[in-house]
């Protein structure tokens, strides 16, 4: 499973991050959140491919289309995808906003256009909110 090759890259990637590992259909990994108004990240196994909740926000996939890979080679780019978002997500350099609710969003915090074409009100990294 993909979620085998998943929790061994994110174990050693982010040893003090605080990450719980559990098994489909539960969430295979979550790290708690640092701020209440930002949320736990969690990861979901879905077979051929991973989707990240991120936080109280929004959510996305992280999928491997391309046709001249094996489903492993496949597995690790997609695991390797999800380590480097991680990556950016806690060292603050990803914006969140919105809901699951009510649909939301995330974009690096280095596109300032992206972010101008929506209509948050508050912004949010990992680490608490923005702006007021």
């Amino acid at each position: 499973m993909i979620s085998d090759l998943l929790i061994t890259k994110l174990q050693h990637r982010f040893p003090n991050r605080g990450l719980r590992v559990g098994a489909p259909p539960d969430p295979c990994a979550v790290f708690p959140g640092v701020h209440p108004e930002v949320g736990d990240v969690i990861i979901m196994d879905d077979g051929e491919e991973l989707t990240l909740y991120a936080g109280k926000f929004t959510h996305g996939h992280f999928s491997n289309y391309e046709d001249n890979l094996t489903k492993e080679q496949k597995a690790v780019k997609i695991v390797e995808d999800v380590a480097d978002f991680l990556e950016d997500l806690f060292a603050d350099r990803v914006i969140l906003w919105g809901s699951h609710l009510g649909g939301g969003g995330w974009c690096k915090r280095d596109a300032p256009l992206k972010l101008k074409s929506r209509s948050a009100k508050k912004n949010y990294v990992w680490s608490g909110p923005l702006n007021g």
